[in-house]
């Protein structure tokens, strides 16, 4: 892929987050006074590594999943656009595929088709429809990572367009064949879809790998630098997992924080390994 290929991705990127924005914050009004009713007939507690946890200690709050659709369009937007403000004339294969799970955090908005249903009442099919964007933006996300990470650890192909269409076919394949109930939702306002545990272990699983790959770039490599950057996509791993599935404000800030840390530190390590190249 060349420079100009990989910065219409990044551009495009920027374009689509700053639209979620723009639409997320227009309708704020109107769907903020929906969520009290909403969070009330969600039928379980977001899941999560976290969560467990939080369950036991705090009470769901209404406003949560609005504020962490936001910040995870937010953190899209900003990270897109430094992300191509550092790397536009920088080649790196490892920061084509974090642009893209950075990039991933826009599908988050997918949760307010909620309380776009409860404001417009359309077809439960919208919802399904939605429900499985959302899967797919957040399988998408935890292989875009690990590509990442097997690009770093030696991975010499240099189609790199090709790997990203055909993950996106493989992967928008799984999604569509995932159950989904129409009509109900957890308190992160999230569509309960079926085999959710399963899948939960298989994103927990292949984080450890990424993060191992990366370890595993940093002995063949010969460079500490990786060690820095496995630190970091640990880190984006579980700031992730902190901000999708909140329901109280306990977690949400902790998990900013960890996103923005781990962001900075594979991006600010890439840039300084590829900077003369």
């Amino acid at each position: 892929m060349t420079l100009a290929q990989r910065n219409r991705y990044f551009k495009g990127g920027i374009i689509l987050s700053l639209c979620c924005l723009i639409f997320l914050s227009s309708q704020t009004g109107k769907l903020l006074p929906l969520y009290p009713e909403l969070c009330e007939a969600a039928i379980r507690r977001s899941p999560g590594i976290f969560q467990s946890l939080a369950v036991r200690l705090f009470t769901p709050i209404p406003q949560v999943p609005f504020a962490t659709s936001l910040a995870a369009v937010l953190y899209a937007l900003i990270a897109s656009a430094l992300v191509f403000l550092f790397f536009e004339k920088t080649q790196s294969p490892e920061i084509v595929f974090f642009g893209l799970f950075i990039l991933s955090f826009v599908f988050e908005i997918l949760r307010v088709m909620v309380p776009l249903w409860g404001l417009h009442r359309f077809p439960p099919v919208f919802l399904i429809l939605g429900t499985r964007m959302l899967i797919f933006g957040r399988f998408f996300g935890v292989f875009a990572l690990f590509a990442s990470s097997v690009y770093a650890a030696g991975l010499e192909i240099q189609k790199q367009g090709s790997v990203i269409i055909a993950s996106v076919i493989a992967i928008l394949v799984v999604s569509l064949r995932i159950p989904v109930n129409s009509l109900s939702w957890d308190s992160s306002l999230t569509m309960i879809s079926g085999y959710s545990s399963m899948f939960r272990f298989a994103e927990d699983a292949v984080m450890v790998i990424t993060v191992i790959s990366f370890l595993a770039a940093a002995h063949i490599k010969g460079t500490g630098d990786y060690l820095f950057i496995a630190l970091g996509a640990l880190l984006v791993s579980l700031g992730r997992s902190l901000l999708i599935s909140a329901d109280t404000w306990v977690t949400p800030v902790p998990g900013l924080a960890l996103l923005i840390a781990g962001t900075w530190l594979v991006a600010a390590r890439l840039h300084r390994i590829y900077l003369w190249l």
